[in-house]
């Protein structure tokens, strides 16, 4: 039995990315970039200054934080964290997805540098979750502080569609990953 909502929720999220490989569901998935990417791409401006928040060095100097905070969650943290970027990009190399805006005609990439890195899972939405769901329990932040980050989450995700960089499955799936390390975490510093 999974005792973490997180990780349950993580789990679901990363299954349900995951079926990007069903043809059908890819051609969806495809169709919904299309149109979120053609209604979002209008506040690129925006979700170019959100960019740094999905980042490797913003998440860095996050866990760093965490760490001269409460060092022992800090270093679980950072474990569970790179764990999970060890398996994002494992999914990524072997899946291959191309990025939308290599294969659809009419997207963008609008993000300040293109990526050059398979599409499934999102990366930036694995670190924003992560972060959105770690920081506030570990530093005992306040409700407005929580719903502040997972609004950032949001945005982040949203962020790599807008700008042409993923497809939404692949954000879902990232976001999973974020939320299932971030229950990981969690619950290992509860068990301690």
């Amino acid at each position: 039995m999974i005792k973490s909502p997180l990780i349950a929720l993580g789990a679901a999220l990363i299954l349900l990315g995951a079926m990007h490989t069903i043809p059908t569901i890819a051609l969806w998935d495809a169709r919904v970039f299309r149109r979120l990417h053609r209604q979002l791409r209008r506040r690129a401006p925006l979700f170019r200054a959100l960019w740094p928040l999905g980042r490797t060095p913003f998440t860095l100097v996050a866990l760093t934080l965490i760490a001269l905070l409460r060092p022992t969650v800090g270093l679980r943290a950072a474990l569970v964290f790179t764990a999970a970027a060890t398996v994002e990009w494992g999914i990524k190399a072997s899946l291959r997805r191309a990025r939308p805006f290599t294969v659809i005609p009419d997207a963008e990439m609008l993000q300040p540098k293109a990526p050059h890195d398979p599409s499934f899972p999102s990366g930036d939405a694995l670190r924003a979750w992560y972060l959105a769901a770690t920081l506030p329990p570990a530093l005992g932040l306040a409700p407005w502080v929580t719903a502040v980050l997972i609004g950032l989450a949001v945005m982040v995700s949203l962020g790599r569609v807008a700008m042409g960089a993923h497809y939404p499955l692949d954000v879902l799936a990232g976001a999973g990953m974020g939320l299932l390390a971030a229950g990981a975490t969690l619950a290992l510093s509860a068990a301690s």
